[in-house]
Protein backbone atom coordinates (compact mmCIF):
# COMPACT_ATOMS: atom_id res chain seq x y z
CA UNK A 1 0.00 0.00 0.00
CA UNK A 2 2.75 2.43 0.60
CA UNK A 3 4.39 1.70 -2.34
CA UNK A 4 1.24 2.68 -4.40
CA UNK A 5 1.01 5.92 -2.93
CA UNK A 6 4.88 6.32 -3.76
CA UNK A 7 4.30 5.72 -7.46
CA UNK A 8 1.11 7.81 -7.26
CA UNK A 9 3.27 10.48 -6.13
CA UNK A 10 6.34 10.22 -8.41
CA UNK A 11 3.48 10.01 -11.49
CA UNK A 12 2.10 13.39 -10.12
CA UNK A 13 4.97 15.01 -10.24
CA UNK A 14 6.33 13.47 -13.28
CA UNK A 15 3.47 15.17 -14.68
CA UNK A 16 3.73 18.44 -13.09
CA UNK A 17 7.45 18.50 -14.63
CA UNK A 18 5.74 17.67 -18.00
CA UNK A 19 3.19 20.10 -17.98
CA UNK A 20 5.96 23.22 -17.11
CA UNK A 21 8.11 21.92 -19.87
CA UNK A 22 5.09 22.61 -21.89
CA UNK A 23 4.12 25.65 -21.19
CA UNK A 24 7.74 26.95 -21.17
CA UNK A 25 8.19 25.73 -24.64
CA UNK A 26 5.43 27.43 -25.36
CA UNK A 27 6.68 30.88 -23.70
CA UNK A 28 9.85 30.87 -26.02
CA UNK A 29 7.98 30.19 -29.00
CA UNK A 30 5.78 33.46 -28.72
CA UNK A 31 8.63 35.76 -27.71
CA UNK A 32 10.91 34.23 -31.20
CA UNK A 33 7.64 35.40 -33.23
CA UNK A 34 7.24 39.08 -31.63
CA UNK A 35 11.24 39.39 -32.50
CA UNK A 36 10.47 38.69 -35.77
CA UNK A 37 7.60 40.67 -36.00
CA UNK A 38 9.69 43.37 -34.76
CA UNK A 39 12.83 42.88 -36.90
CA UNK A 40 10.71 43.39 -40.61
CA UNK A 41 9.84 46.89 -40.08
CA UNK A 42 13.63 47.53 -38.97
CA UNK A 43 14.56 45.23 -42.23
CA UNK A 44 12.40 47.10 -44.41
CA UNK A 45 13.96 50.46 -43.26
CA UNK A 46 17.26 49.33 -43.49
CA UNK A 47 16.69 48.65 -47.17
CA UNK A 48 15.11 51.63 -47.84
CA UNK A 49 18.16 53.11 -46.19
CA UNK A 50 20.63 51.14 -48.64
CA UNK A 51 18.08 51.98 -51.49
CA UNK A 52 16.35 55.52 -51.43
CA UNK A 53 14.69 55.63 -54.79
CA UNK A 54 12.76 52.90 -53.69
CA UNK A 55 11.24 55.12 -51.08
CA UNK A 56 11.00 58.24 -53.41
CA UNK A 57 9.88 56.33 -56.39
CA UNK A 58 5.94 57.58 -55.47
CA UNK A 59 7.07 61.09 -54.60
CA UNK A 60 8.88 61.55 -57.70
CA UNK A 61 5.99 60.10 -60.09
CA UNK A 62 3.78 62.77 -58.34
CA UNK A 63 6.25 65.32 -59.01
CA UNK A 64 6.44 64.45 -62.79
CA UNK A 65 3.10 64.57 -63.24
CA UNK A 66 3.14 68.07 -61.76
CA UNK A 67 5.63 68.49 -63.87
CA UNK A 68 4.06 67.22 -67.16
CA UNK A 69 0.82 69.60 -66.17
CA UNK A 70 3.05 72.56 -65.93
CA UNK A 71 4.51 71.61 -69.40
CA UNK A 72 0.88 71.92 -70.73
CA UNK A 73 0.15 74.86 -68.96
CA UNK A 74 3.30 76.59 -70.67
CA UNK A 75 2.40 75.22 -74.11
CA UNK A 76 -1.26 76.55 -73.56
CA UNK A 77 0.01 79.98 -72.79
CA UNK A 78 2.85 80.16 -75.79
CA UNK A 79 -0.48 79.20 -78.07
CA UNK A 80 -1.99 81.89 -76.82
CA UNK A 81 0.68 84.03 -77.31
CA UNK A 82 1.26 82.81 -80.97
CA UNK A 83 0.83 85.68 -83.56
CA UNK A 84 -2.61 86.29 -85.16
CA UNK A 85 -1.99 84.67 -88.61
CA UNK A 86 -0.88 81.38 -86.93
CA UNK A 87 -3.93 81.47 -84.86
CA UNK A 88 -6.07 81.53 -87.27
CA UNK A 89 -3.92 78.83 -89.75
CA UNK A 90 -4.55 76.61 -86.34
CA UNK A 91 -8.25 77.29 -86.06
CA UNK A 92 -8.40 76.37 -89.35
CA UNK A 93 -7.22 72.96 -89.34
CA UNK A 94 -9.12 72.41 -86.39
CA UNK A 95 -12.26 73.18 -88.50
CA UNK A 96 -10.86 70.64 -91.07
CA UNK A 97 -10.49 68.25 -88.32
CA UNK A 98 -14.40 68.57 -87.27
CA UNK A 99 -14.72 71.61 -85.33
CA UNK A 100 -17.46 73.13 -85.50
CA UNK A 101 -18.10 75.77 -88.36
CA UNK A 102 -20.80 77.44 -86.61
CA UNK A 103 -18.27 78.41 -83.89
CA UNK A 104 -14.96 78.91 -86.16
CA UNK A 105 -16.67 80.97 -88.96
CA UNK A 106 -15.00 84.67 -88.40
CA UNK A 107 -18.27 86.38 -90.49
CA UNK A 108 -20.66 84.85 -88.77
CA UNK A 109 -21.71 86.80 -85.34
CA UNK A 110 -24.96 85.22 -83.22
CA UNK A 111 -27.10 87.33 -81.45
CA UNK A 112 -25.32 86.28 -78.08
CA UNK A 113 -22.28 87.89 -79.49
CA UNK A 114 -23.86 91.36 -78.56
CA UNK A 115 -22.85 92.95 -75.36
CA UNK A 116 -25.27 94.91 -73.06
CA UNK A 117 -24.38 98.58 -72.75
CA UNK A 118 -27.88 99.65 -70.91
CA UNK A 119 -31.09 97.75 -69.47
CA UNK A 120 -33.44 98.77 -67.42
CA UNK A 121 -37.46 97.44 -66.59
CA UNK A 122 -37.97 99.60 -70.11
CA UNK A 123 -35.77 98.55 -72.65
CA UNK A 124 -32.16 97.80 -73.83
CA UNK A 125 -29.23 99.13 -75.13
CA UNK A 126 -26.56 96.29 -77.12
CA UNK A 127 -23.50 96.78 -79.28
CA UNK A 128 -22.16 94.22 -81.04
CA UNK A 129 -18.36 92.91 -80.25
CA UNK A 130 -16.12 94.27 -82.64
CA UNK A 131 -15.98 92.71 -86.29
CA UNK A 132 -11.65 92.82 -86.31
CA UNK A 133 -11.62 91.15 -82.58
CA UNK A 134 -12.28 87.38 -84.10
CA UNK A 135 -10.06 87.97 -87.04
CA UNK A 136 -7.82 89.94 -88.80
CA UNK A 137 -9.60 89.04 -92.31
CA UNK A 138 -12.17 92.10 -90.94
CA UNK A 139 -9.66 94.72 -90.06
CA UNK A 140 -11.32 96.83 -92.72
CA UNK A 141 -14.60 96.97 -90.25
CA UNK A 142 -12.91 98.28 -87.25
CA UNK A 143 -14.33 101.51 -86.94
CA UNK A 144 -17.95 99.78 -88.04
CA UNK A 145 -19.98 99.29 -85.27
CA UNK A 146 -23.63 97.39 -84.81
CA UNK A 147 -25.69 98.96 -81.81
CA UNK A 148 -29.20 97.45 -81.13
CA UNK A 149 -32.27 99.51 -79.11
CA UNK A 150 -35.31 97.64 -78.00
CA UNK A 151 -37.89 99.38 -75.61
CA UNK A 152 -41.41 98.85 -74.42
CA UNK A 153 -44.75 100.02 -75.90
CA UNK A 154 -45.09 103.82 -74.03
CA UNK A 155 -41.83 104.41 -73.44
CA UNK A 156 -38.87 107.11 -74.29
CA UNK A 157 -35.10 107.41 -74.28
CA UNK A 158 -33.44 110.50 -72.44
CA UNK A 159 -31.81 113.15 -75.01
CA UNK A 160 -28.03 112.43 -75.57
CA UNK A 161 -25.62 112.88 -78.31
CA UNK A 162 -22.43 110.87 -79.43
CA UNK A 163 -19.27 111.01 -80.82
CA UNK A 164 -20.09 108.57 -83.56
CA UNK A 165 -22.03 109.13 -87.06
CA UNK A 166 -25.15 107.00 -86.90
CA UNK A 167 -27.18 105.41 -89.74
CA UNK A 168 -30.80 104.44 -88.05
CA UNK A 169 -32.95 101.75 -89.27
CA UNK A 170 -36.79 100.40 -87.65
CA UNK A 171 -36.75 97.06 -87.73
CA UNK A 172 -39.73 97.06 -85.34
CA UNK A 173 -42.90 98.85 -83.98
CA UNK A 174 -43.33 102.51 -84.21
CA UNK A 175 -41.11 105.42 -83.26
CA UNK A 176 -41.10 109.47 -82.72
CA UNK A 177 -37.14 110.51 -83.27
CA UNK A 178 -36.67 114.58 -82.50
CA UNK A 179 -33.25 115.88 -83.84
CA UNK A 180 -32.24 119.07 -81.98
CA UNK A 181 -29.40 121.10 -83.79
CA UNK A 182 -28.49 124.82 -82.48
CA UNK A 183 -30.67 125.97 -85.11
CA UNK A 184 -33.49 124.15 -85.43
CA UNK A 185 -35.83 121.12 -83.98
CA UNK A 186 -36.64 118.33 -86.20
CA UNK A 187 -39.59 115.41 -85.17
CA UNK A 188 -40.03 112.49 -87.91
CA UNK A 189 -42.53 109.50 -87.02
CA UNK A 190 -40.85 106.62 -88.43
CA UNK A 191 -42.35 102.85 -89.00
CA UNK A 192 -40.92 99.63 -90.15
CA UNK A 193 -38.40 100.12 -93.03
CA UNK A 194 -37.59 103.68 -92.07
CA UNK A 195 -34.05 104.61 -92.17
CA UNK A 196 -32.67 107.89 -90.60
CA UNK A 197 -29.16 109.37 -90.61
CA UNK A 198 -27.84 110.96 -87.46
CA UNK A 199 -24.76 113.25 -88.24
CA UNK A 200 -22.17 112.82 -84.78
CA UNK A 201 -22.85 115.68 -82.29
CA UNK A 202 -26.98 115.67 -82.88
CA UNK A 203 -28.84 115.99 -79.61
CA UNK A 204 -31.63 113.09 -80.25
CA UNK A 205 -34.22 111.17 -78.01
CA UNK A 206 -36.85 108.61 -79.17
CA UNK A 207 -40.39 107.94 -78.32
CA UNK A 208 -42.41 104.36 -78.63
CA UNK A 209 -45.83 105.79 -79.14
CA UNK A 210 -47.53 102.70 -79.50
CA UNK A 211 -49.42 101.07 -76.93
CA UNK A 212 -48.74 97.37 -77.83
CA UNK A 213 -45.55 96.88 -80.31
CA UNK A 214 -42.48 96.75 -78.68
CA UNK A 215 -39.78 99.01 -80.88
CA UNK A 216 -36.65 97.58 -82.03
CA UNK A 217 -34.08 99.77 -83.96
CA UNK A 218 -30.66 99.02 -85.61
CA UNK A 219 -27.94 101.39 -85.71
CA UNK A 220 -24.68 101.32 -87.77
CA UNK A 221 -22.58 103.29 -85.66
CA UNK A 222 -19.32 105.08 -87.51
CA UNK A 223 -16.93 106.36 -84.33
CA UNK A 224 -15.33 109.64 -84.93
CA UNK A 225 -12.38 109.69 -82.07
CA UNK A 226 -11.14 106.31 -81.51
CA UNK A 227 -11.37 103.77 -83.89
CA UNK A 228 -14.27 100.90 -83.03
CA UNK A 229 -14.78 102.84 -79.83
CA UNK A 230 -17.78 105.66 -79.21
CA UNK A 231 -19.38 107.22 -75.94
CA UNK A 232 -22.87 108.82 -75.71
CA UNK A 233 -23.00 112.03 -73.24
CA UNK A 234 -25.92 112.82 -71.40
CA UNK A 235 -27.51 116.06 -70.02
CA UNK A 236 -29.04 114.89 -67.01
CA UNK A 237 -28.03 113.09 -64.00
CA UNK A 238 -30.28 109.38 -63.47
CA UNK A 239 -29.12 106.07 -61.26
CA UNK A 240 -26.97 105.10 -63.86
CA UNK A 241 -25.30 107.90 -65.74
CA UNK A 242 -23.74 111.26 -64.63
CA UNK A 243 -25.34 114.51 -66.22
CA UNK A 244 -22.17 115.91 -68.43
CA UNK A 245 -22.36 119.29 -66.82
CA UNK A 246 -21.34 117.73 -63.57
CA UNK A 247 -17.99 117.52 -64.97
CA UNK A 248 -17.71 121.47 -64.92
CA UNK A 249 -16.33 123.36 -61.68
CA UNK A 250 -18.53 124.88 -59.65
CA UNK A 251 -17.25 128.58 -60.39
CA UNK A 252 -17.79 127.56 -64.08
CA UNK A 253 -21.71 126.28 -63.34
CA UNK A 254 -22.27 129.79 -61.45
CA UNK A 255 -21.17 131.51 -64.33
CA UNK A 256 -22.68 129.87 -66.77
CA UNK A 257 -26.11 129.61 -65.40
CA UNK A 258 -25.87 132.79 -63.77
CA UNK A 259 -27.24 130.94 -60.86
CA UNK A 260 -25.96 129.95 -57.22
CA UNK A 261 -24.49 126.50 -57.24
CA UNK A 262 -27.48 124.74 -54.72
CA UNK A 263 -29.73 125.92 -57.59
CA UNK A 264 -28.05 124.41 -60.31
CA UNK A 265 -27.46 121.26 -58.47
CA UNK A 266 -30.47 120.68 -57.69
CA UNK A 267 -32.35 121.36 -60.82
CA UNK A 268 -30.14 119.79 -63.66
CA UNK A 269 -27.45 117.53 -61.28
CA UNK A 270 -29.66 115.94 -58.76
CA UNK A 271 -28.30 113.47 -56.51
CA UNK A 272 -29.85 110.34 -54.59
CA UNK A 273 -30.08 113.15 -51.19
CA UNK A 274 -31.99 115.10 -53.38
CA UNK A 275 -34.08 112.75 -55.47
CA UNK A 276 -35.24 111.87 -51.92
CA UNK A 277 -35.77 115.29 -50.59
CA UNK A 278 -38.01 116.00 -54.06
CA UNK A 279 -39.78 112.69 -53.63
CA UNK A 280 -41.00 113.89 -49.98
CA UNK A 281 -41.68 116.99 -50.87
CA UNK A 282 -43.99 116.23 -54.30
CA UNK A 283 -45.20 112.79 -53.14
CA UNK A 284 -43.67 111.14 -56.19
CA UNK A 285 -43.60 107.30 -55.79
CA UNK A 286 -40.78 107.35 -58.35
CA UNK A 287 -38.97 109.88 -60.64
CA UNK A 288 -37.56 109.82 -64.09
CA UNK A 289 -33.91 109.47 -62.15
CA UNK A 290 -35.17 107.01 -60.34
CA UNK A 291 -35.96 104.52 -63.83
CA UNK A 292 -32.71 105.12 -65.35
CA UNK A 293 -31.88 105.98 -69.66
CA UNK A 294 -35.29 104.71 -70.85
CA UNK A 295 -38.40 106.18 -69.25
CA UNK A 296 -42.25 105.54 -68.89
CA UNK A 297 -43.89 108.27 -70.88
CA UNK A 298 -47.93 109.39 -70.35
CA UNK A 299 -50.46 108.93 -72.91
CA UNK A 300 -50.44 113.08 -72.83
CA UNK A 301 -46.63 113.29 -73.01
CA UNK A 302 -46.93 110.92 -76.29
CA UNK A 303 -49.34 113.31 -77.91
CA UNK A 304 -47.17 116.60 -77.29
CA UNK A 305 -43.80 114.43 -78.23
CA UNK A 306 -46.10 113.42 -81.69
CA UNK A 307 -47.65 116.80 -82.21
CA UNK A 308 -45.73 117.91 -85.29
CA UNK A 309 -43.72 115.25 -86.46
CA UNK A 310 -43.09 114.86 -90.05
CA UNK A 311 -44.37 111.35 -91.65
CA UNK A 312 -41.62 109.28 -93.45
CA UNK A 313 -43.94 109.36 -96.48
CA UNK A 314 -41.84 109.37 -100.35
CA UNK A 315 -44.21 112.58 -100.79
CA UNK A 316 -43.20 114.04 -97.25
CA UNK A 317 -39.20 113.13 -97.79
CA UNK A 318 -38.22 112.99 -101.45
CA UNK A 319 -35.14 111.18 -102.27
CA UNK A 320 -32.13 113.60 -101.59
CA UNK A 321 -33.63 115.42 -98.23
CA UNK A 322 -32.15 115.41 -95.29
CA UNK A 323 -35.56 113.65 -93.49
CA UNK A 324 -35.95 109.72 -92.87
CA UNK A 325 -36.81 107.42 -96.13
CA UNK A 326 -38.19 103.86 -96.38
CA UNK A 327 -36.15 101.02 -98.21
CA UNK A 328 -39.16 99.44 -99.64
CA UNK A 329 -40.86 102.52 -100.69
CA UNK A 330 -39.18 102.24 -104.01
CA UNK A 331 -39.39 99.44 -106.97
CA UNK A 332 -37.46 96.41 -105.79
CA UNK A 333 -34.22 96.22 -107.84
CA UNK A 334 -34.72 92.26 -108.38
CA UNK A 335 -38.13 90.60 -107.66
CA UNK A 336 -39.95 87.28 -108.76
CA UNK A 337 -42.35 85.29 -106.81
CA UNK A 338 -39.48 83.71 -104.96
CA UNK A 339 -38.49 86.96 -103.10
CA UNK A 340 -37.69 90.86 -103.55
CA UNK A 341 -34.33 92.79 -103.34
CA UNK A 342 -34.57 96.43 -102.40
CA UNK A 343 -31.23 98.91 -102.50
CA UNK A 344 -30.59 102.49 -101.69
CA UNK A 345 -27.15 103.28 -102.80
CA UNK A 346 -25.21 106.43 -101.96
CA UNK A 347 -25.33 108.16 -105.63
CA UNK A 348 -28.93 108.27 -105.03
CA UNK A 349 -29.30 110.09 -101.27
CA UNK A 350 -26.42 112.28 -100.15
CA UNK A 351 -26.91 112.06 -96.90
CA UNK A 352 -25.14 108.84 -97.12
CA UNK A 353 -22.85 109.69 -99.77
CA UNK A 354 -20.26 111.23 -98.09
CA UNK A 355 -20.27 108.16 -95.56
CA UNK A 356 -20.37 106.04 -98.76
CA UNK A 357 -22.43 103.65 -97.92
CA UNK A 358 -25.67 101.55 -99.50
CA UNK A 359 -28.93 99.42 -97.52
CA UNK A 360 -30.13 96.78 -99.06
CA UNK A 361 -33.42 95.33 -98.00
CA UNK A 362 -33.77 91.30 -99.07
CA UNK A 363 -36.91 89.26 -98.56
CA UNK A 364 -36.47 85.53 -99.77
CA UNK A 365 -39.73 83.48 -99.48
CA UNK A 366 -39.46 80.15 -97.59
CA UNK A 367 -38.06 76.94 -99.80
CA UNK A 368 -36.23 80.25 -102.03
CA UNK A 369 -32.78 80.48 -103.01
CA UNK A 370 -31.26 83.92 -103.23
CA UNK A 371 -29.07 82.44 -106.05
CA UNK A 372 -25.08 83.10 -106.16
CA UNK A 373 -23.53 86.03 -106.49
CA UNK A 374 -20.85 88.15 -105.29
CA UNK A 375 -19.98 92.29 -104.78
CA UNK A 376 -17.34 93.86 -106.99
CA UNK A 377 -16.18 96.19 -103.92
CA UNK A 378 -18.81 96.39 -101.03
CA UNK A 379 -18.51 95.11 -97.78
CA UNK A 380 -21.92 94.02 -96.32
CA UNK A 381 -23.26 93.66 -93.13
CA UNK A 382 -26.36 91.38 -92.63
CA UNK A 383 -28.76 92.01 -89.65
CA UNK A 384 -31.34 88.91 -89.66
CA UNK A 385 -34.49 90.83 -88.79
CA UNK A 386 -37.16 87.74 -89.16
CA UNK A 387 -37.08 83.72 -90.05
CA UNK A 388 -34.72 80.93 -90.50
CA UNK A 389 -32.20 79.94 -93.43
CA UNK A 390 -28.98 78.72 -94.50
CA UNK A 391 -26.26 80.88 -96.17
CA UNK A 392 -22.69 80.33 -97.65
CA UNK A 393 -20.25 81.82 -98.08
CA UNK A 394 -16.96 81.03 -100.74
CA UNK A 395 -13.34 82.75 -100.00
CA UNK A 396 -9.83 81.24 -100.12
CA UNK A 397 -8.17 79.60 -97.67
CA UNK A 398 -5.53 82.24 -95.40
CA UNK A 399 -2.72 80.00 -95.75
CA UNK A 400 -2.85 79.06 -99.57
CA UNK A 401 -1.52 82.97 -100.07
CA UNK A 402 1.86 82.00 -99.23
CA UNK A 403 1.90 78.28 -100.84
CA UNK A 404 0.52 80.33 -104.04
CA UNK A 405 3.94 82.36 -104.25
CA UNK A 406 5.65 78.69 -104.92
CA UNK A 407 3.24 77.86 -107.46
CA UNK A 408 1.11 75.51 -105.59
CA UNK A 409 -2.93 75.40 -106.11
CA UNK A 410 -5.20 77.53 -104.19
CA UNK A 411 -8.13 76.11 -102.61
CA UNK A 412 -11.19 77.41 -101.88
CA UNK A 413 -12.74 76.97 -98.29
CA UNK A 414 -16.61 77.45 -97.55
CA UNK A 415 -18.02 78.84 -94.53
CA UNK A 416 -21.96 77.94 -93.97
CA UNK A 417 -23.55 78.56 -90.76
CA UNK A 418 -27.27 78.37 -89.81
CA UNK A 419 -29.23 82.08 -89.85
CA UNK A 420 -31.83 82.54 -87.06
CA UNK A 421 -33.94 85.84 -86.17
CA UNK A 422 -30.92 88.52 -84.45
CA UNK A 423 -27.98 87.30 -86.14
CA UNK A 424 -25.33 88.92 -88.07
CA UNK A 425 -22.96 87.96 -90.75
CA UNK A 426 -20.39 89.51 -93.14
CA UNK A 427 -19.84 89.44 -96.79
CA UNK A 428 -16.26 90.50 -97.98
CA UNK A 429 -16.16 91.80 -101.41
CA UNK A 430 -15.78 88.94 -104.06
CA UNK A 431 -16.96 86.56 -101.75
CA UNK A 432 -19.62 84.17 -104.00
CA UNK A 433 -22.41 83.87 -101.78
CA UNK A 434 -25.99 81.78 -101.62
CA UNK A 435 -28.86 82.03 -98.98
CA UNK A 436 -31.40 79.25 -98.53
CA UNK A 437 -34.42 80.08 -96.98
CA UNK A 438 -36.25 77.61 -94.65
CA UNK A 439 -38.82 80.00 -93.60
CA UNK A 440 -39.77 83.46 -94.74
CA UNK A 441 -36.41 85.30 -94.53
CA UNK A 442 -36.22 89.24 -93.84
CA UNK A 443 -32.38 90.84 -93.86
CA UNK A 444 -31.20 94.37 -93.61
CA UNK A 445 -27.76 95.20 -95.25
CA UNK A 446 -25.22 97.92 -94.95
CA UNK A 447 -22.96 98.09 -97.60
CA UNK A 448 -19.23 99.12 -96.64
CA UNK A 449 -17.72 101.05 -99.44
CA UNK A 450 -20.20 100.93 -101.14
CA UNK A 451 -20.06 103.67 -104.45
CA UNK A 452 -19.77 101.76 -107.76
CA UNK A 453 -19.90 98.45 -106.49
CA UNK A 454 -21.21 96.01 -108.98
CA UNK A 455 -23.91 92.71 -108.00
CA UNK A 456 -22.55 90.00 -110.08
CA UNK A 457 -24.45 86.91 -110.39
CA UNK A 458 -23.07 83.23 -111.33
CA UNK A 459 -26.16 81.57 -112.02
CA UNK A 460 -29.88 82.71 -113.27
CA UNK A 461 -31.50 84.03 -116.54
CA UNK A 462 -29.85 87.91 -115.58
CA UNK A 463 -26.75 89.40 -114.87
CA UNK A 464 -25.39 86.16 -115.17
CA UNK A 465 -21.72 86.77 -115.68
CA UNK A 466 -20.86 83.18 -116.74
CA UNK A 467 -23.54 83.38 -119.64
CA UNK A 468 -21.64 86.11 -120.73
CA UNK A 469 -18.62 84.21 -121.55
CA UNK A 470 -17.44 84.34 -124.95
CA UNK A 471 -17.85 80.74 -126.29
CA UNK A 472 -14.13 80.02 -126.60
CA UNK A 473 -13.53 81.06 -123.19
CA UNK A 474 -16.29 78.81 -122.07
CA UNK A 475 -14.44 75.74 -124.02
CA UNK A 476 -11.06 76.90 -122.63
CA UNK A 477 -12.47 77.05 -119.06
CA UNK A 478 -14.69 74.46 -117.95
CA UNK A 479 -14.31 70.78 -118.49
CA UNK A 480 -17.19 69.92 -120.69
CA UNK A 481 -18.04 70.94 -124.17
CA UNK A 482 -19.83 74.60 -125.08
CA UNK A 483 -22.62 72.79 -125.59
CA UNK A 484 -22.99 71.29 -122.22
CA UNK A 485 -21.94 74.19 -120.73
CA UNK A 486 -24.32 76.57 -122.19
CA UNK A 487 -27.17 73.96 -121.87
CA UNK A 488 -25.97 73.72 -117.92
CA UNK A 489 -26.30 77.51 -117.68
CA UNK A 490 -29.97 77.50 -119.38
CA UNK A 491 -31.48 75.17 -117.39
CA UNK A 492 -31.94 77.79 -114.50
CA UNK A 493 -34.50 79.89 -116.09
CA UNK A 494 -35.75 82.31 -113.24
CA UNK A 495 -33.29 85.36 -112.68
CA UNK A 496 -31.81 86.72 -108.84
CA UNK A 497 -34.20 84.43 -106.61
CA UNK A 498 -34.84 80.59 -107.66
CA UNK A 499 -36.40 77.66 -106.16
CA UNK A 500 -34.29 76.23 -103.24
CA UNK A 501 -35.21 72.51 -104.49
CA UNK A 502 -33.84 71.63 -107.43
CA UNK A 503 -35.94 70.82 -110.66
CA UNK A 504 -35.01 67.00 -110.44
CA UNK A 505 -36.32 67.03 -106.66
CA UNK A 506 -39.00 68.87 -107.48
CA UNK A 507 -40.36 66.00 -110.12
CA UNK A 508 -39.83 63.44 -107.80
CA UNK A 509 -41.60 64.92 -105.10
CA UNK A 510 -44.16 65.40 -107.87
CA UNK A 511 -44.35 61.96 -108.85
CA UNK A 512 -44.70 60.60 -105.50
CA UNK A 513 -47.22 62.50 -104.18
CA UNK A 514 -49.21 61.15 -107.32
CA UNK A 515 -48.50 57.59 -106.79
CA UNK A 516 -49.88 58.28 -103.40
CA UNK A 517 -52.85 59.62 -104.90
CA UNK A 518 -53.66 56.96 -107.11
CA UNK A 519 -52.66 54.48 -104.37
CA UNK A 520 -55.73 56.05 -102.57
CA UNK A 521 -57.91 56.11 -105.45
CA UNK A 522 -56.96 52.34 -105.81
CA UNK A 523 -57.96 51.32 -102.79
CA UNK A 524 -61.25 53.51 -102.53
Amino acid sequence: MGKMRVRFSMLVLLLGIVFLLAVSIGIAYGEKDLIKNDKRPMKREEELDRDPSRGRRKSEESQEEERERGRETHREREQEQQPQSRREEREEREQEQGYSRRQRNPYYFSSNRFQTRYRNRNGQIRVLERFDQRTNRLENLQNYRIVEFQSKPNTFILPTHSDADYILVVLNGRATITIVNSNKRQAYNLEYGDVLRLPAGTTSYILNPDDNQSLRVIKLAIPINNLGKFDNFYPSTTKDQQSYFSGFSRNTLEATFNTRYEEIQRILLGGEELQEDEKEKHGQEQSHQDEGVIVRVSKEQIQKLRKHAQSSSRKANPPGSDGPINLRNNEPIYSNKFGNFYEITPDRNPQFQDLNISLTFTEINEGALLLPHYNSKAIFVVVVNEGEGNYELVGIRDQQRQQNEKGEEEKVRSYNARLSEGDIFVIPAGYPLSINASSNLRLLGFGINADENKRNFLAGFEDNVIRKLDREVKELTFSGSVEEVERLIKNQQQSHFANAQPQQQQQKEKERRCGRRRGFISQF
